[in-house]
């Protein structure tokens, strides 16, 4: 399957949407330390401003290209996905409870914060070979109503089967409950 070049620049341009906030926050940054390096050409006190313009300038960079092509990246065969993937049925092979939790101390008192990540396992077979994918879910119900051994909807890309999602839609209206608890 050949992907066309309207397709590439359209999952692109998507996929920069998505991080459209963090773009334009690193942006202002850059420009700021930039702006900051311009004044130390001007002034005789340069080396502050370009210090301080150039830890700033460099640190937004560095964010970012160290962040971006990755998330870019996931977001970018998210959308390909969503395009060019096939449906199929996946079977359940492990479910894990992670124990995030945390003690906060907040002036006098220590606050015991509960964070659990809810993660499901799951393997489904494409030309005679079986791929395994996992993915996480927000809801202690949506984790509870899904047993070792049930099947899920996903959507997998037929030119890189490793690359697949659940139908989080599909999977909430099944299980009887909310999208949202199964995102």
């Amino acid at each position: 399957m050949k992907v066309t070049l309207k397709d590439r620049i359209d999952f692109s341009i998507r996929s920069i949407k998505k991080h459209s906030g963090i773009l334009a926050i690193l942006l202002l940054f850059i420009s700021i330390g930039s702006f900051l390096i311009y004044i130390g050409t001007r002034t005789e006190d340069y080396i502050f401003f370009y210090a301080f313009g150039g830890l700033m300038a460099g640190m937004s960079l560095f964010a970012f290209w160290y962040t971006m092509p990755s998330s870019f990246l996931y977001y970018y065969e998210q959308e390909m996905t969503k395009k060019y993937g096939s449906y199929a049925i996946a079977k359940i092979t492990h479910k894990e409870i992670e124990d995030r939790s945390y003690q906060e101390k907040v002036g006098n008192r220590i606050d015991h914060i509960e964070e659990l990540h809810y993660i499901i396992s799951y393997t489904f077979e494409y030309r005679n070979i079986m791929y395994n994918n996992s993915f996480y879910v927000a809801g202690e119900a949506c984790f509870n109503g899904l047993t070792i051994g049930s099947t899920i909807p996903i959507k997998f890309l037929r030119t890189n089967p490793k690359k697949s999602s659940v139908r989080r839609l599909k999977l909430s209206k099944e299980l009887g409950l909310e999208k949202k608890l199964c995102e």
